[in-house]
């Protein structure tokens, strides 16, 4: 890790520079005719950012707002994802997003853009920055990338509107949550803090769809699959259901499968007497076809939805309050 902190270093330069810029007004950042509400974090990976986009998503279609998702796109995995839960609602993936958004609202007429991932994207003005953070792993070891997980530097969460901290359930004491609070209130004391939890909705077959009884599997050997930012609070997750596995396979974020893994897991599987695997929904959009090729083993997808638990009543006012100025 010391031998990656001079490139930390670089790259913290580089995007001071970037943000000096954008305030001396060297780069402009653009105004669209439209609500943009930003859902963001300050980590790379795991903080809960597309449960929080859907939990959004619902509140501003329960209000008749008229939405389209603007996604960065880092791999097929999101905006197949996006597409698929948010069911009549446009999506947009590409890194310009202020083409993006434009294109939305002259052909869609949206009122509102969400714009996911959107912390770090300093072309586009927002009304509502809203910054995930993963209650089990905050700020890493507190260096950028790559010798760490942070995108920029504590200071720039000033900017933030709403903190949303997530998955607080899976922390084992109160005392690291109150410092994190503690801590997020010093560097902007202004902003609105909101605890949530990521709930299992469901699970169902990849084959089919069909809805599985989580009590079915409570006697069961399973495996994990997952190629997400965060493995471990999937582990978490599932052992909170009451359900053991024996193996996780683990994989980098946003990795694509590939014919000589599924073979892997095949294999171990068939070694080890697992019969059934237990992955992500955004894993479930890598796994396609793989019931074709190890039709032997179950797969099966816990959905997860966010559950706010604190603040959810000051969290719905902030969120609207943008539309009556």
């Amino acid at each position: 890790m010391k031998l990656l902190i001079p490139f930390s270093f670089i790259y913290y330069l580089i995007i001071s520079l970037r943000d000096f810029f954008y305030r001396s007004r060297i780069f402009k950042r653009h105004t669209l005719s439209a609500k943009v509400i930003s859902v963001g974090n300050l980590t790379w990976g795991g903080t809960g950012k597309t449960p929080a986009i859907l939990f959004i998503l619902d509140r501003l279609l329960q209000r008749d707002k008229k939405v389209a998702i603007l996604i960065r796109g880092y791999g097929k995995d999101e905006p197949r994802l996006l597409s698929d839960l948010a069911k009549g609602v446009p999506v947009f993936s590409g890194s310009d997003r202020v083409r993006n958004g434009r294109e939305a609202i002259i052909q869609h007429s949206v009122d509102t853009l969400l714009l996911d991932d959107g912390f770090q994207y300093r072309r586009l003005e927002r009304d509502l920055d809203i910054v995930c953070i993963d209650s089990t792993n905050p700020f890493g070891n507190g260096f950028l990338i790559p010798a760490g997980i942070m995108r920029e530097g504590l200071n720039s969460i000033k900017k933030a509107d709403i903190f949303l901290i997530t998955k607080v359930d899976l922390i084992s004491g109160q005392g690291s949550l109150q410092n994190l609070e503690a801590r997020l209130k010093e560097i902007n004391p202004g902003a609105l803090i909101v605890k949530a939890i990521h709930k299992v909705g469901h699970i169902y077959k990849l084959s089919d769809g069909q809805l599985v009884d989580i009590g079915h599997l409570k006697d069961k050997n399973l495996g994990l699959v997952s190629a997400i930012g965060n493995p471990r609070s999937f582990e978490k997750t599932v052992s909170m259901l009451g359900l053991r596995f024996g193996k996780h396979f683990m994989f980098r974020d946003h990795y694509w499968y590939t014919e000589k893994d599924l073979k892997r897991i095949k294999d171990y599987c068939a070694t080890h007497e697992i019969d059934t695997i237990l992955t992500t929904e955004k894993d479930a959009v890598r796994l396609q076809g793989s019931k074709d090729r190890i039709p032997q083993i179950g797969i099966l997808v816990v959905t997860i939805k966010l559950q706010v638990i604190e603040n959810e009543q000051s969290f719905h006012d902030r969120l609207f309050r943008i539309y009556s100025t």
